[in-house]
């Protein structure tokens, strides 16, 4: 039967290779993604799911479903790009090998007669919304037994390591004068924006390793001949577990604080965006995705924080229920950094689809081992709620 899964991804190549064009070409940024996630709904439907439109009031979220009854499997799509540099992070690719995944399971006929549903849930505003985080709010991954991602990288794995983050704005206010007619008579917003980011630079000296306060200023004053009575910036506090960013947050308060007395202005921190915890590895799942991306000829490497990390909203899901986040290389092991014009070019190549199609297969025979095996599925759950951390 794993060898029926793979040979229906065989038979869809051509098809699934052209929907990842497609949605690379739309170039559609976060909440706008109205001609990507319809391409992918329409693949899906036509596939014979049926396909619900709207969740957690977003236009562009779906979930796509086939079966009855539980296990309930989720494989997620992501299909947002990036401003100016469009799909540089391979978007164009993990909503297809997800819905790729889905069709193979049904299309196989591995769930004929029997209880289970394969979902797709297609997720909006990765790349910057946090959409996942409002499906959560909304429960929409209630219910799963468990869920899925596969995102394009430089290596092929299993595993995932991710930062947490949290989102802050930091605004100054002070007060207006002639810059040079009575400057005594200003309070020097931008002047307090200075000394705080001078603060987070002294800060880091003593911060834990691998945590990170980095941000911009938004609005550094109104005229250069004003003193400037207002400034913004938006600031990113990114550590491996979401209890240090908030140890960190407590800190950077402070600094703003302190600097707000020093000018004599007044400081105010709020959230920007819904935090994201890091991913949590649920390793039975990981290490089965490993061995079936050997069955199709992939070859795996461990994932390390030296690779690189970023953060991804798919967190929330796996501390919800469990999961995985893996990687294709699209790259043929060339070290291209994501969110790069070079990436991009990885993310529509020949190369680069050859591999999503093994990415597509390595998910579908994940999802078919769920399905057909008790004992994984047990092994799943029990790793999840007793919250081992092997990895």
């Amino acid at each position: 039967m794993k060898d029926k899964v793979a040979a229906v991804v065989d038979a869809r190549s051509d098809s699934l290779k052209s929907l990842a064009r497609e949605i690379f070409s739309y170039e559609e940024t976060a909440f706008q993604e109205v001609r990507s996630s319809r391409a992918l709904a329409d693949y899906l439907e036509k596939a014979g799911f049926e396909v619900e439109w709207g969740m957690a009031g977003m236009e562009t979220a779906f979930v796509a479903r086939y079966g009855r009854g539980r296990p309930h499997i989720g494989l997620m799509g992501e299909y947002d790009a990036l401003p100016e540099v469009g799909h540089a992070c391979g978007h164009n690719m993990i909503g297809t090998i997800s819905a790729g995944a889905a069709v193979a399971i049904k299309e196989s006929g591995c769930l004929e007669g029997r209880e289970g549903t394969i979902l797709f849930l297609g997720c909006p505003a990765e790349e910057h919304g946090g959409g996942k985080v409002l499906l959560d709010g909304a429960g929409a991954f209630n219910g799963l037994d468990a869920a899925m991602i596969i995102h394009p990288a430089s290596t092929s794995t299993g595993y995932d390591i991710s930062f947490a983050i949290k989102r802050l704005f930091v605004e100054f206010f002070g007060k207006a004068a002639h810059a040079a007619a009575a400057p005594q008579k200003g309070v020097n917003a931008l002047d307090a924006m200075l000394s705080f980011f001078n603060g987070i630079a002294l800060m880091r000296q003593q911060m834990t390793e691998r945590t990170r306060v980095h941000g911009i200023i938004l609005n550094g004053g109104q005229s250069f001949n004003t003193i400037p009575d207002y400034t913004k910036a938006e600031m990113g506090i990114r550590a491996l577990r979401m209890e240090e960013v908030l140890e960190l947050e407590t800190r950077l308060a402070a600094v703003a604080e302190g600097a707000a007395r020093a000018t004599g202005c007044t400081v105010k921190v709020t959230q920007a965006e819904p935090p994201q915890p890091e991913v949590y590895v649920n390793v039975p799942l990981a290490r089965t995705l490993d061995a079936n991306y050997a069955r199709v000829g992939e070859k795996t490497t461990m994932r390390t924080y030296g690779q690189g990390v970023g953060s991804t909203d798919v967190g929330i899901v796996t501390h919800r229920v469990p999961g995985i986040q893996g990687y294709i290389d699209i790259t043929a092991g060339a070290s291209i950094p994501t969110h790069s014009r070079e990436f991009a070019a990885a993310a529509s190549s020949e190369y680069g689809y050859e591999a999503m199609l093994r990415a597509t297969k390595a998910l579908a025979l994940t999802a078919f081992d769920l399905f057909n095996d008790p004992g994984l599925l047990s092994e799943v759950r029990e790793y999840f709620e007793e919250r081992r951390r092997d990895f």
